[in-house]
């Protein structure tokens, strides 16, 4: 009775490994088969023809942002003088820029700085030669100047000319011109809409090149997108006798932007 028992654990263990390793083997077939058929794809993908175009599309651009640089230079007898009349004069600045109603998230400090100055001192000595080496010329400190930079951004339909004005009337005596420039939001707009125009630019000269010789483009087996270059339009500016800037209007223009791609279409 218990070899008989035996005998049939014994075989329900080798049925159990038989259909274990059929259901393997299965899965391992069209594992197998499913490669076999990718590998083929691409080969038959590869052999066709293929025409390689570029294309491209261009677009006019207005900055919708422009940056300033707005600093202040103090000189004194001593460090902490120097820094404090620099703190005060940038204090009254800012509250200037504020009252035309540029916001804390629009201005950033850029730059500051603190540090000696120095002079050549010549002691009053005998005139004979050689000399001694306390008679001889050296340096020495002579006071501190602190500096102090402001970025100004804003946006570009903003009065430039009348933000850099009221700085300089609150005491700016280091101003830089003003700088034009596309936010990456909207150059996040402008590639996404330039994209499709330009892969479109590049089909429409392979179906012109696949027409010739017969053949229509089927399909697409590489695309390769060139970024854009968004150029900074610098403006320089005047300042008048009385410390403000230029009554002419400081305007950007528009810049041309455009996307390059690169497509291999396949033809058949």
């Amino acid at each position: 009775m218990k070899n008989n028992r035996n005998l049939v654990l014994i075989a329900g263990i080798l049925a159990i490994g038989l259909m274990a390793a059929s259901i393997l083997g299965g899965q391992s077939m069209t594992s197998a088969s499913a490669q076999q058929q990718q590998q083929q794809s691409e080969k038959d993908s590869n052999l066709k023809p293929t025409i390689s175009t570029s294309g491209t599309a261009t677009t006019s651009v207005n900055p919708d942002k422009v940056s300033v640089s707005i600093g202040v230079e103090t000189n004194s007898t001593t460090a902490a003088d120097a820094a404090a009349a620099n703190a005060k004069l940038m204090q009254k600045i800012i509250d200037a820029l504020k009252a035309l109603g540029v916001t804390d998230s629009q201005i950033a400090t850029s730059y500051y700085s603190l540090f000696p100055v120095y002079g050549t001192a010549s002691p009053v000595c005998v005139d004979f030669y050689p000399q001694p080496p306390n008679c001889k010329p050296r340096s020495e400190v002579t006071g501190y100047r602190a500096v102090n930079s402001l970025t100004v951004t804003v946006d570009a339909s903003s009065d430039m000319g009348k933000i850099i004005d009221a700085a300089v009337r609150a005491g700016a005596n280091n101003v830089n011109g003003a700088s034009f420039f596309v936010s990456e939001a909207k150059q996040q707009d402008i590639r996404d809409s330039l994209i499709k125009k330009a892969i479109d630019n590049a089909k429409s000269r392979a179906d012109k090149a696949a027409s010739a010789v017969g053949m229509n483009v089927t399909g697409v087996q590489s695309i390769n997108l060139n970024d854009i270059y968004f150029p900074v339009i610098y403006k320089d500016f005047a300042m008048s006798a009385a410390g403000g800037a230029q009554s002419t209007p400081i305007v950007p223009g528009q810049q041309q932007v455009t996307m390059n791609v690169q497509v291999v279409f396949t033809m058949g």
